[in-house]
């Protein structure tokens, strides 16, 4: 017994340090890349890592800008095919007389209000405004139909960010039909039931369902967080949906600043409806776009968002083997289930790329992903502490330091890297880490038909029970399906491109151009040859941004337009969802009216643009290098990390 003990202390400790290796592999790559500049810069592996990591840079851009493009065309086939394009709005710059801005707010809002006269124009004059209603069918009950869950975490958000996002939602022609709200709110909020329950009273009645869930703060094993709040609230409302087909629920995790158009749900229906039960282990992914109060921020965090965004983008082709959502995904609840939904430890930060890679390795690498060519609407970040009427610089200066936090939490979530490494090498050995998780068993168990009473605080005490998951089981189709082992490979090319790639460019950047000062470069050396070819592919690098940033502003263009365009319809057409429910609900309809009527828009004007172009460089390596390389070295001491809210733009109503 003795030695048994001794044993099981052993792979227990080794178990443990294998896992610390993991999670430190960033941080590590990196401390030997300074070991092999300083020490092997005339070495072959030099000479291959420099070409290894400006050949990557150089493809991730063509790869950027190809997804750009389809991106672009995919969003104009997405909205002619839900009525959107007949009459699609130019918007105009940001710029605009000063009678009308002396009418607006100091931080200088564009609205939808704002839109009239000269500032919106048709793509072509010869076609009139016609109702879209017969593209906005309704679903008629049937069991191909999906239910939309679709939850809302939120922890201190303004009241108005999320009526806002609330209004976008219920101004949608599916929502009493088919979409189920859940404002997944924390016990460490003062007053969060009730915001939720003004919230409910507002627009239960445009919903099929709404209710809120209320995640407390202190279970055993949770890091502070959306996944938390996500793990939560999903396992909570899961139960609703027992006795119904798996395939025929989706659940849509989101921001809480997030605006959807009516054609991303739209699109997964139809999706769900012509696969069928065939297609159950999915996920949904669209682009996201900050289009809502760019002109108001610093050009700088303007830029790094852009770049942010075209990450995200880059893999949004149906060719593309690994696509990573950011921020705004859809799973069916099938796979929800078959990868024990969302985890809530310290490693989860970056939720949306832990989930990804959570189903993906659940799969044994074959969960499917679908592109949804319907742009995501975000803010850009601000700082609480500021103000309508203050001075632009200073503006400038705290919505930096804000994006400066908000990168931080973002490049923490490379400890995905070390869990991907981690399940990468059980799939060679042929199984998966046991993962641990929290099932909630409420202690009143409901009929499936009752009404779910989720918004009670003594809901807190309700049963835990750990349960061990092994993922070594794949989906019952999917038991003698290969392991697809190139998704696998571009899986982790992904990862280093994501996690290593800035910190390890930046690095060989600074090493190569400093080299030829610091030691002597014979003429005719490999390394004086790799230099100037490494030159050129930085200069290809470059003009490949640029590009990529010349065609962002067309997907900019483009995804604002048919956003517009969709608010107008809700807005102005008679036979729209609003209209058509406004006698009996004229109060909540009336709300929505109000808060799409204050939706902010940000066109990209042709002359501020300009700084952008300049600011790239600098942008990255603030945003990305930097903090990049911070978490890389903090990791080494611990995963725990002070979880902030970033700041939205908050506007009086």
């Amino acid at each position: 017994m003795r030695v048994l003990s001794v044993s099981a202390t052993v792979a227990a400790s080794l178990t443990s340090l294998f896992s610390y290796i993991c999670r430190c592999t960033p941080g590590i790559s990196t401390l030997v890349v300074f070991a092999l500049i300083m020490f092997g810069h005339d070495s072959v592996c030099f000479l291959a890592f420099t070409v290894f990591c400006h050949v990557s840079v150089v493809a991730y851009t063509i790869r950027s800008c190809y997804g750009i493009y389809v991106t672009c065309k995919g969003l104009l086939t997405t909205a002619d095919k839900y009525g959107m394009t007949t009459l699609l709005p130019r918007v105009a710059s940001p710029l605009i007389s000063p009678s009308r801005a002396s009418s607006r707010p100091g931080r200088g809002d564009i609205t939808i209000d704002d839109l009239s006269g000269s500032e919106v124009s048709s793509d072509t004059d010869e076609h009139e405004i016609e109702s879209s209603v017969s593209s906005y069918d309704e679903p008629n009950g049937d069991s191909d139909t999906p239910i939309h869950a679709i939850f809302v975490p939120n922890y201190k958000e303004n009241f108005d960010t999320l009526r806002e996002t609330l209004g976008m939602l219920a101004s949608h022609p599916m929502a009493r039909s088919s979409y189920e709200v859940y404002l997944a709110m924390e016990a460490a909020e003062k007053d969060a039931e009730l915001k939720a329950s003004t919230l409910i009273s507002e627009f239960s009645p445009l919903f099929r369902y709404m209710t809120y869930t209320v995640h407390p703060g202190d279970l055993p094993g949770e890091a502070r967080g959306k996944s938390s709040n996500l793990a939560w609230a999903t396992r909570t409302a899961s139960r609703r949906y027992r006795s119904l087909l798996q395939t025929n629920v989706v659940f849509t995790a989101m921001d809480a600043d997030t605006h959807l158009l009516p054609s991303y749900f739209q699109t997964i229906t139809a999706h769900c409806v012509k696969e069928g039960t065939t297609d159950s282990y999915t996920m949904f992914v669209p682009p996201i776009v900050f289009d809502r109060n760019a002109h108001n921020i610093a050009p700088i965090v303007r830029c790094a968002d852009m770049l942010w965004s075209a990450a995200g983008i880059s893999m949004l082709y149906k060719s593309s083997q690994i696509l990573i959502p950011t921020s705004v995904y859809s799973i069916t609840l099938t796979l929800a289930r078959q990868v024990d939904f969302w985890d809530a430890g310290p490693g989860a930060i970056g939720e949306d790329l832990h989930m990804y890679l959570k189903c993906f390795f659940r799969t044994r690498g074959n969960v499917k992903t679908v592109p949804v060519y319907s742009p995501a609407s975000h803010s850009n970040v601000e700082h609480a502490d500021m103000t309508p009427n203050m001075n632009i610089f200073k503006r400038w200066i705290l919505s930096s330091q804000a994006r400066f936090k908000q990168a931080k939490r973002h490049w923490w979530g490379m400890v995905d890297s070390g869990y991907g490494i981690r399940q990468t090498i059980a799939l060679i050995a042929g199984r998966n880490d046991p993962v641990e998780s929290f099932e909630y068993i409420p202690e009143d168990c409901l009929d499936q038909d009752e009404e779910l009473s989720l918004d009670l605080p003594e809901k807190a005490s309700a049963v835990y029970t750990t349960t061990s998951v092994s993922s070594s089981s794949p989906p019952p189709h999917q038991k003698m399906a290969k392991i697809p082992w190139k998704r696998v490979g571009i899986l982790i090319h992904r990862l280093y491109e994501a996690h290593f790639l800035p910190v390890h460019y930046f690095v060989d950047v600074l090493a190569c151009s400093f080299l030829p000062m610091l030691v002597t470069v014979p003429p005719t050396s490999m390394l004086a040859t790799l230099l100037v070819y490494t030159n050129h592919l930085r200069k290809a690098a470059a003009i490949g941004v640029i590009v990529q940033m010349a065609m962002y502003e067309r997907l900019h263009s483009i995804a604002l337009r048919v956003r517009v365009r969709s608010i107008q319809t809700a807005l102005s057409s008679p036979y729209s969802h609003i209209s058509s429910e406004s006698k009996s609900l004229s109060s909540a309809t009336e709300i929505v009216r109000k808060s799409l009527r204050r939706v902010e828009i940000s066109p990209r004007g042709r002359w501020i643009n300009v700084l952008d172009y300049i600011l790239f460089p600098i942008a990255g390596t603030v945003f990305g290098a930097v903090p990049a390389f911070t978490a890389q070295i903090s990791q080494f001491w611990g995963t725990s990390f002070v979880y902030e809210v970033s700041s939205k733009p908050v506007r009086s109503q």
